[in-house]
C-alpha cells in the first residue's frame, strides 16, 4: 500500500508498444491497487489499447508516446518497472539518477524470440546479441528481476547469468476468472473456443481446418469461435470458413460472459518451435479456459502434457499441429458427456486453489523493494 498518501507518489511504466499486454495490465492494476499512480511511457509503435485490463482503467489522459493514469503531476517517483529490454538501458539510467529501485519483467524469452522472429538470418542473429548484451551490462543494476515461468525454469536460470535473484511469476488468472465460474452447460451446442493472438503458429487455423473434417451432424452440434487479432489475412480467412465466428476487440469480462452461458472446450494449440517447446504456466489463455471451469485440447509442447495428464483436465495432439488428430480429439469431446463433465468439474477443483491465482504471484512483487518503502537502487 501506498504508504506515502499526503504525498502522492507514482509509478514509471516503460514498454516497448503502446499495445498494452495482458501480463502487463495486471502490474499496472496492482500499481493502482497499492495506491499509486502510474505513468506508462511507449516506443512509438501501435496504438494505445488497454482493453485486456480485467476492470476498465480509471480516466486516464493519452497522448504520443505516453499514457497517464491517476494524478502524477504534483506526485514524486516510486519506482520504476520495465517490460521490454529495448528500455532497459534508460531505465537503469532514470533509476540511477532518481535514486528509485527498477524492476525489470522478461514476459517473453525474448534472446530465443529475436531468433525465431520474421527477417533476414543477419538480422536475427543482430537482434539476439543485442539483447544479451543489454541484459549483461543491464541487469546487474536492476533493484527486482521478474519473469514468466517456463519448461525446467529455462528462462529464470537464463537470466540468472546476469543477476543473481530472478523471482518467477507464474501467468495465473486473478480470483475473478474463477469466482465467475458455473458448472458447465451440459446442453446445447459445443463450442470450442480459442482466445489470444490470431497466428499460425498459436493454432486458430488449425482448429478451423479441423472443425471442416467433423460430418455435417458433428458441425451441427458444435462451433468454433476464436477470440482476438492478429494476421490479418488469417482473420479473413477465418471468417470465411463456415461454423467459425471470429470476436475482435473483446474484453476479459466480455469473453467470461459468454464462456458461462454455453457448453464450451478451451484450445491451447502451440506449434512445436524452440519457443513453444519451452511453455511452462507463461501460456495465459490454457489456466483462463480452466478456471472457467472448461476442459481443453492442447498439443504435446513444454509442460503441457505433464500438466493436463497429471490433472486430467483434457487431451492432447501432437506439437506438429495435424488437423486430423484434432478433429478426432474435437470428436470425443463431442460424444463423450461423462468425460467431458469429469474433466470440467478437475479443472474447476483445480483453480480453486489458491496458489492458482495472480493475487499470490503479485504479492511477491509487493513484498519487494518497489513497495516495502525503500527509496534507494540497487
Amino acid at each position: 500500500m501506498n504508504r506515502f498518501k499526503n504525498n502522492p507518489e507514482y509509478i514509471l511504466c516503460l514498454t516497448g508498444s503502446r499495445g498494452i499486454n495482458k501480463r502487463m495490465t495486471l502490474f499496472v492494476e496492482g500499481i493502482l491497487a497499492g495506491g499509486f499512480a502510474a505513468r506508462i511511457v511507449s516506443l512509438p509503435r501501435g496504438v494505445w489499447r488497454t482493453e485486456k485490463s480485467e476492470r476498465p482503467l480509471p480516466c486516464h489522459t493519452k497522448r504520443v508516446c505516453s499514457m497517464e493514469i491517476g494524478a502524477t503531476d504534483q506526485a514524486r517517483l516510486r519506482a520504476i518497472m520495465c517490460f521490454h529490454w529495448l528500455l532497459l538501458p534508460l531505465a537503469v539510467l532514470v533509476g540511477m539518477l532518481r535514486h528509485v529501485p527498477v524492476l525489470y519483467d522478461e514476459h517473453d524469452h525474448y534472446e530465443l524470440n529475436t531468433l525465431e522472429s520474421g527477417g533476414s538470418w543477419f538480422r536475427q542473429k543482430c537482434s539476439g546479441l543485442m539483447v544479451r548484451w543489454i541484459h549483461r551490462v543491464c541487469l546487474r543494476w536492476v533493484s527486482v528481476v521478474t519473469c514468466i515461468h517456463m519448461n525446467e525454469s529455462v528462462l529464470k536460470r537464463h537470466l540468472e547469468q546476469w543477476q543473481s535473484s530472478v523471482v518467477e511469476l507464474h501467468n495465473y488468472p486473478v480470483t475473478t476468472w474463477r469466482d465467475s465460474s458455473r458448472p458447465q452447460v451440459m446442453t446445447g451446442k459445443l463450442c470450442f473456443v480459442y482466445i489470444g493472438g490470431v497466428f499460425a503458429e498459436k493454432g486458430p487455423g488449425l482448429a478451423a481446418e479441423a472443425f471442416q473434417l467433423l460430418s455435417a451432424e458433428e458441425q451441427s452440434q458444435a462451433e468454433l469461435h476464436i477470440f482476438g487479432e492478429g494476421c490479418p489475412q488469417l482473420i479473413a480467412t477465418l471468417r470465411r470458413t463456415a461454423g467459425v465466428t471470429v470476436h475482435n476487440g473483446v474484453t476479459p469480462e466480455q469473453f467470461r460472459r459468454f464462456a458461462i452461458t454455453h457448453r464450451c472446450c478451451g484450445l491451447s494449440l502451440l506449434a512445436a518451435t524452440a519457443r513453444y517447446q519451452l511453455v511452462g504456466t507463461n501460456c495465459t489463455k490454457l489456466y483462463e479456459y480452466l478456471a472457467l471451469g472448461m476442459p481443453v485440447i492442447a498439443t504435446r509442447v513444454g509442460e503441457f502434457p505433464q500438466f493436463i495428464s497429471q490433472n486430467q483436465i483434457g487431451l492432447l495432439i501432437d506439437g506438429r499441429m495435424n488437423s486430423e488428430e484434432l478433429t478426432s480429439a474435437m470428436r470425443t469431446l463431442l460424444k463423450d458427456e461423462p468425460l467431458f463433465r469429469q474433466m470440467s468439474h478437475n479443472a474447476s477443483s483445480l483453480m480453486k486453489r489458491d496458489e492458482m491465482t495472480w493475487e499470490r504471484e503479485w504479492s511477491k512483487v509487493e513484498q519487494s523493494v518497489i513497495f516495502t518503502g525503500r527509496r534507494r537502487a540497487a
